[in-house]
């Protein structure tokens, strides 16, 4: 049943986990006007970074995993326990990327010594997390339904 509406919520929360791993996070402006853009897989150009700071790639393997378990979580609405507990925990695990996000942008910002502009990619993990707790409360509310259903006959 992919047309239910917690369906398309975790397709929504899929699709910004995917448009996060190829879109910039953030941009630093050294004082050297030296531009270094943050993006899921790293830094770009991450020449100048070698010594400074290591790259970010853990975020787009945890980035992946989400959107992987995001994906799957759409293909179990036959066994809705499962997909709650899917839900919830990848709910989770979209506050923990987002706080991570957030503390690694501030601390290369304050490593470099650089401006930091954030951009909308930024607060994707935020949304998906809304949705994904929105696709939670449906999936609750079908199974009551459902049980309720099963109590009358």
């Amino acid at each position: 049943m992919i047309q239910r509406i917690q369906s398309l919520f975790l397709l929504f929360a899929f699709a910004f986990q995917i448009v996060m791993l190829f879109f910039p996070i953030a941009v630093y402006v050294l004082p050297d006007k030296n531009i270094i853009i943050l993006s899921a897989s790293g830094f770009k150009p991450d020449y100048i970074l070698n010594e400074k700071l290591y790259l970010i790639s853990i975020t787009y393997i945890l980035i992946s995993i989400i959107a992987f378990l995001l994906l799957l979580s759409i293909f179990l609405y036959k066994n809705r326990g499962l997909q709650m507990r899917f839900c919830i925990f990848n709910t989770v695990l979209l506050i923990v990327i987002q706080l991570f996000i957030f503390w690694y942008a501030w601390y290369a910002g304050q490593k470099l010594e650089s401006i930091t502009n954030y951009k909308l990619p930024v607060v994707f993990p935020v949304v998906s997390a809304v949705l994904t707790f929105l696709a939670f409360r449906s999936i609750k509310k079908d199974d009551k339904l459902v049980r309720s259903v099963d109590r009358i006959r």
